[in-house]
């Protein structure tokens, strides 16, 4: 075959056999052709970059927000829980009771108990009844017996409104049988049974009431003997009887030792007979570690309101910005100023100079937004001139509690927590009710609460779509990948065309040579 015959030129073959040369020089790990997995590769980075990774931010930052309201509405509630405790009488423990002699009574006193001085005179103490066997004692506790039939009756003084019970006896019985036939009957008798040993082979039965106090006594008696055996006889070794005392020349009995609200509020054990004097005083550490453990609860919140709504500008051309998830929050935003207004307010319902937590030496640190005691140098770094914080919060105490407690809003219950509804702390449980609660007839969602799913709401928004977007960029990078493996076919058969012209190229030039 000759040149003219294919109708391409000596140019045309050498071009054909340049674009074959570049065919087999494009990069390609895997083979001739294009780099299919490196470009659909880079394709896939390029379309999530631009489409997906905005739409990534911007549920990461709703995330952050969610997870900052929700941290935020964990605080809120800890600092509601320490307000209700505050509010409750208990946590004012402000009494402190003593006795001058421990072993005749000890004494304690609960939240709402008076102050005051009293004399008491133990004059017994409460015991329950021991009942002995004296006849008929037996060699043996669960052999059989030398008794004689019989019925053994045993009357309680009030229990079962004093109805008597009858156990039966068989002649030969054991002693072990008829305690276990007493006890079946306990709760109607009050009383329990047991065999016990001399130390000398020999057994006898001992009754005993279940509990102190003479309701509990009881008398047995054994009846209708055979006359085939012994007959048992019993003697009571000790009386049951009441604990009593003598208080204000009021004598007061209690069936166990502890006699509990005779004087309000306070709990008397009576240890031995004689005279104590019993001293109730005013104690005010129990306030001043309840009024700080609320503080303290305060200040976490304010930290964390104040954290996630801190705003840091750029401070040089290498740094940027940076905003707490919720800076620019408007529930937020607000919480920081109206929880410091309701706890500095002052109180005009109180009758009393004590009017406001300043009054009594606990202020606001401008810097932190803690409540603390008053220093005496004040936030400043000028000379003190100030009184200190925590010593007028004593003075306070000390001089007129009820004013303290009526400023705080204190309820007067022994419960552990109270709903304040007024003084401070009734304003700041308004405040963090309508946060937390919001609708007082407790229908629908709460403020913080409707953010939250509001986010929440959002985030599944921009999820769905993400999803949707991350489909069409799939779609996408198949049919780019399809597109380059049929331009790979294509070269692949314009390579096989170009060898197959090379070797027609070579061959004619061998015979024109």
């Amino acid at each position: 075959m000759s040149i003219s015959s294919t109708g391409l030129s000596t140019s045309n073959l050498q071009a054909a056999a340049s674009l074959l040369q570049q065919l087999n020089t494009i990069s390609n790990p895997s083979g001739n052709g294009l780099p299919v997995t490196q470009y659909v590769q880079d394709l896939q980075t390029i379309l999530q970059q631009e489409l997906e990774r905005p739409l990534q931010n911007q549920i990461s930052t709703l995330s952050s927000q969610q997870s900052a309201l929700s941290s935020l509405q964990s605080a809120l509630q800890t600092f509601q829980q320490a307000t209700e405790t505050l509010a409750s009488l208990q946590s004012w423990s402000t009494v402190q009771a003593s006795t001058s002699n421990s072993s005749v009574l000890s004494v304690t006193a609960s939240a709402g108990a008076s102050i005051g001085s009293y004399s008491i005179q133990v004059t017994s103490l409460a015991q329950a009844q021991s009942t002995f066997q004296t006849s008929g004692l037996q060699s043996t506790a669960n052999g059989a017996s030398t008794l004689a039939s019989g019925t053994l009756v045993i009357t309680p003084n009030t229990l079962n409104k004093g109805q008597s019970v009858s156990i039966n006896i068989a002649q030969g019985e054991s002693l072990q049988d008829i305690a276990n036939a007493i006890n079946q009957m306990t709760t109607q008798t009050g009383v329990a049974a047991s065999v016990i040993s001399t130390g000398q082979n020999s057994y006898f039965l001992a009754l005993s009431s279940i509990q102190t106090g003479q309701a509990y006594g009881f008398t047995v008696t054994e009846t209708n003997v055979g006359s085939n055996g012994a007959q048992m006889t019993f003697q009571t070794d000790t009386q049951a009887q009441n604990a009593t005392i003598v208080v204000g020349g009021q004598t007061l009995s209690s069936s166990t030792n502890t006699f509990q609200n005779y004087i309000p509020n306070v709990t008397i054990q009576v240890n031995g007979t004689g005279t104590a004097d019993v001293t109730l005083s005013n104690d005010t550490s129990g306030a001043e570690k309840a009024v700080q453990t609320w503080m303290n609860a305060y200040n976490t919140l304010i930290d964390t309101i104040r954290q996630d709504t801190a705003y840091t500008p750029a401070s040089g051309t290498n740094s940027s910005s940076s905003a707490g998830p919720l800076f620019g929050d408007p529930l937020t935003q607000g919480l920081l100023q109206q929880i410091p207004a309701a706890v500095s307010s002052v109180i005009s319902s109180v009758a009393s100079q004590y009017d406001s937590l300043a009054s009594i030496g606990i202020v606001l640190d401008p810097t932190t937004g803690h409540l603390e005691f008053q220093s005496a140098s004040g936030f400043s770094s000028a000379a003190g001139t100030l009184p200190d914080g925590q010593t007028m919060f004593q003075q306070a105490l000390a001089s007129n509690l009820s004013a303290v407690e009526q400023l705080f809003g204190v309820v007067n219950t022994t419960a552990s927590q109270a709903i304040p509804t007024s003084g401070v702390l009734g304003n700041v449980y308004n405040l963090l009710n309508t946060v937390l609660i919001g609708n007082p007839n407790g229908t629908g969602q709460s403020p913080i609460q409707s953010e939250i799913s509001a986010l929440q709401s959002q985030q599944t928004t921009l999820q769905n779509y993400l999803n949707l977007v991350d489909n069409q960029i799939q779609e996408r990078v198949q049919q780019y990948e399809n597109q380059l493996n049929k331009l790979n076919s294509v070269m692949q058969q314009a390579q096989a065309q170009m060898q197959q012209l090379s070797a027609m190229f070579k061959s004619s030039s061998t015979s024109t040579a």
